[in-house]
């Protein structure tokens, strides 16, 4: 069974194998669980994008400009992603932050002095509780998209599918003992593809400086530098392989800024870092 559906600002594919004498009772089962696959990817857009004034994130933007040292409960998934955000932020000294959202080019410019902080910012209580000790503009962007495969794969694994995929526009993670051969796609160079490998029972993520130039006023990348605010331009593709989308999805930020394949987080992440020219 393939199926393919826009969300998470892309379009999602979902692949599960089925035998060549499958039941038409299977069959129909397997488009039942297709459709839970989506509906909790849709509860993780729902929840984390930036761009829905409703979701989570959106609350918690708004709400850290009201009275510093603020209580806010989350939804158990938007405390996950935040735990390893504040995880990730940690073990690469702050490479990855997801509270640079005030540097990107669509969000509107202030004369307000006021130093915005980051993920680091933000304390992580109990009972999925956090506390806004300063002002943020959190964007979860691409690791809400790999927790969403991530949410996707395990419905997959309650329901003791033993082959799938699920790709979300680059996110794109594996179960099962098949291997699966792994292509880069370098549109800048006339959709031309590289391979990378196989991937068998992981995840794999690619950030790159070329990712939206045509659509960007000034042709800037979307990676930018946390502790600095600038773009990253280098004309690269930075790719991990690691056991979750999340993971995977976090780390390539770090690889793209410090490029440095031998630092010891990917190891403590079980992740492998490439670099691709």
């Amino acid at each position: 069974m393939r199926r393919n559906r826009p969300m998470l600002g892309t379009f999602v594919e979902l692949w599960i194998e089925e035998d060549l004498n499958i039941h038409p009772e299977q069959m129909a089962f397997n488009q039942e669980i297709g459709n839970v696959v989506y509906q909790q990817m849709e509860k993780v857009q729902a929840l984390m994008s930036s761009y829905d004034r409703s979701s989570e994130i959106a609350q918690i933007n708004r709400l850290s400009k009201t009275v510093p040292g603020i209580v806010f409960t989350l939804h158990p998934w938007t405390y996950e992603v935040f735990m390893i955000a504040q995880k990730v932020f940690t073990e690469t000294g702050g490479l990855f932050d997801c509270g640079v959202g005030q540097y990107s080019p669509s969000y509107p410019s202030t004369s307000d002095p006021v130093q915005e902080g980051g993920i680091g910012s933000i304390d992580l209580l109990e009972n999925h509780q956090i506390r806004l000790n300063q002002r943020v503009q959190i964007d979860l962007g691409g690791i809400a998209k790999g927790y969403a495969v991530d949410r996707g794969i395990e419905v997959l694994k309650n329901f003791e599918i033993k082959n799938a995929l699920i790709n979300a526009g680059g996110d794109l993670r594996i179960i099962g003992g098949i291997e699966q051969s792994i292509y880069l796609k370098e549109s800048l160079y006339g959709n031309a593809y590289i391979y990378m490998g196989k991937l068998k029972d992981g995840a794999v993520a690619t950030s790159s400086t070329r990712f939206g130039r045509d659509n960007k006023k000034g042709g800037m990348s979307y990676l930018i530098h946390p502790k600095t605010g600038e773009c990253i331009e280098d004309d690269l593709s930075y790719s991990i392989v690691a056991p979750t989308c999340v993971v995977a999805d976090c780390l390539t930020k770090a690889l793209a800024i410090e490029k440095n394949i031998h630092a010891p987080y990917f190891e403590t992440f079980g992740a492998i870092p490439i670099i691709v020219e």
